[in-house]
């Protein structure tokens, strides 16, 4: 498949995995993910071989020892590299997994149904994982809750009433306010506080 099939392929399953496992830094694993997506068909294109020693799963040792001292670092570089082989399985070429010890091609589905590099075959898989990759980022980035409170408006209005202005809102709080006194001497003190359209207040503050 093309590169950005392949992207959009890592970053889909990371954010799945991220969400299972808690994992934070999101965006830091989506770069490595998105990075290491297209890095089997780098290295094969640069040794001259189709889809031969990059696309090898003896990668996964390399990437698992990365864990020991970054874990999401890890998990972004295994997420992408998995699902680089996972999706060139549904190709008409399919993927060497056990390259160099086995060059057989393991391959999903029947011939007439794999997917064709650079068709619209590809295209079409790569709009569909597209789709999915939208809400699961706003999902698990939480950047969905926050894009919901500031397009939403808080204020509601029963049937035939009038919703009140956001003006009427902000004044509401700013009538909310906390008073903070420190009392040194052993004395009993009268603090009266009075409003601009109220009557006034009276709060004994006691010697404790």
């Amino acid at each position: 498949m093309k590169f950005y099939t392949h992207i959009v392929g890592a970053i889909l399953f990371f954010l799945i995995l991220a969400h299972i496992l808690h994992i934070q830094y999101i965006l830091i694993g989506i770069f490595f993910a998105s990075w290491i997506a297209v890095f089997p068909d780098v290295l094969d294109k640069l040794l001259g071989n189709h889809r031969g020693f990059g696309h090898s799963i003896i990668w996964i040792v390399p990437f698992s020892i990365v864990g020991v001292f970054n874990f999401t670092i890890a998990a972004a570089l295994l997420t992408g590299f998995l699902s680089h082989l996972l999706l060139d399985i549904f190709t008409v070429h399919g993927s060497p997994l056990l390259y160099p010890f086995k060059k057989t091609k393991f391959v999903a589905l029947g011939k007439r149904r794999r997917i064709r590099t650079g068709t619209n075959q590809d295209k079409a898989v790569f709009i569909f994982i597209l789709f999915l990759v939208i809400p699961f980022f706003l999902f698990t980035t939480g950047a969905g809750q926050i894009l919901t409170e500031k397009t939403l408006d808080p204020v509601f209005a029963a049937p035939g009433e009038t919703p009140q202005s956001t003006s009427n809102n902000s004044s509401a709080i700013k009538n909310n306010i906390n008073i903070y006194l420190t009392v040194q001497d052993s004395v009993n003190k009268n603090i009266t506080i009075q409003k601009a359209d109220e009557s006034p207040t009276t709060i004994l503050v006691n010697d404790i």
